[in-house]
């Protein structure tokens, strides 16, 4: 079985793919994936199907021709893969690349150029017989916020144990079908069958259909789908076999999250989801942010019930204690409930 990088660098116009052997390794032998599928079905990521629907995951390319794929995680900022861009002239990008977002490359429903590029500084690309790489990730900065489509966050917190074993993602991108074609959005569910010091690994054997990503998912996302439906973005597509029928690793977002958070700082002027995404005080309850959303606790208050946060205490003794705290609330409830 032979690896490829799942793209051509992104802006250049040749998305032949770099093949590589299967039997490359880090310091260990990859496991072998069971065996590819004798019999595959003709419906097209390939054998996935047509995505009408997840509006962050983007495709990367120039003039209406995608080579990769991207992922919105802020209003200003596309996350791929670092092989997407690396070795490709800033000027190149900014001047002739872009993001589309539809479900068609060619007829996007809009797109946004680039102003800047960061790749990962400790980036080592796949080598073969070598290495599978590590830090495989960039990010692209838009000459424009967007407004119309709401990004998707991405993991930072680390694996424990056997946490996300056997999880099923919904892996986003504009790469190659089985019948050849590309440029056209499409989704599948892998289920993650390794999970090793940097990827994501999955055998097309336990997947639907044998699904797996191919040439020109590069960069794309591997989403969670939560329990109340939204999405979190767990992985970054890298590698797969050159058939794409056997195996495919994406980078673990967990692992690279402190410099994706430095790059979304640099651009926002915060590494906190619910300011850089505009959600504090935006009439809905966001429990998971950074900081506690007065939202959450004016919910808290109308129900009667004790406030989930306490924006005012550090934990110590000292400091508004619980009553304090509802009492230095209620003129900002009466006020939020006036307005």
């Amino acid at each position: 079985m032979l690896l490829l990088l799942l793209s051509a660098p992104a802006m250049a116009l040749d998305p032949t793919p770099v093949e590589t052997e299967s039997d490359a390794t880090r310091d260990d032998e990859i496991p072998r994936p069971p065996d590819a599928p004798r019999t595959r079905t003709q419906s097209p990521i390939v054998n996935g199907t047509v995505e009408a629907g997840v509006p962050s995951a983007v495709g990367l390319g120039a003039a209406g021709f995608t080579v990769c794929s991207g992922a919105l995680i802020t209003p200003e900022l596309v996350l791929t893969a670092a092989h997407c861009g690396d070795g490709v002239p800033l000027t190149v990008v900014v001047d002739v690349g872009e993001a589309t977002f539809g479900v068609r490359g060619s007829e996007p429903d809009f797109t946004r150029g680039f102003t800047d590029l960061f790749v990962h500084p400790d980036y080592v690309e796949l080598v073969q017989g070598v290495t599978l790489g590590r830090n495989d990730v960039s990010v692209l900065v838009l000459d424009e916020p967007v407004t119309e489509v709401e990004p998707v966050w991405f993991r930072t917190a680390p694996f424990e144990g056997d946490q996300g074993l056997g999880a099923e993602l919904l892996s986003v991108g504009f790469g190659l079908t089985e019948q050849g074609t590309q440029g056209e959005k499409r989704s599948a569910l892998l289920t993650i069958d390794e999970i090793d010091d940097d990827f994501l690994i999955s055998n097309s054997g336990t997947n639907d259909d044998g699904a797996n990503i191919c040439s020109g998912d590069s960069g794309g996302p591997q989403y969670k789908v939560r329990a109340d439906g939204t999405l979190l973005q767990w992985g970054v597509h890298s590698w797969g076999d050159v058939g794409c029928v056997a195996q495919s690793g994406s980078i673990r977002t967990d692992v690279v999250a402190d410099w994706i958070l430095d790059r979304v700082e640099d651009v926002h002027g915060s590494r906190d989801r619910c300011e850089v995404h505009g959600l504090y005080e935006d009439g809905v309850c966001h429990p998971d942010c950074d900081r506690p959303d007065w939202d959450c606790i004016r919910e808290d208050l109308l129900m009667g019930g004790t406030p989930r946060a306490t924006p005012l205490s550090s934990g110590c003794s000292t400091g508004p204690g619980a009553p304090a705290l509802l009492l230095l609330a209620l003129p900002w409830l009466f006020r939020r409930r006036g307005a």
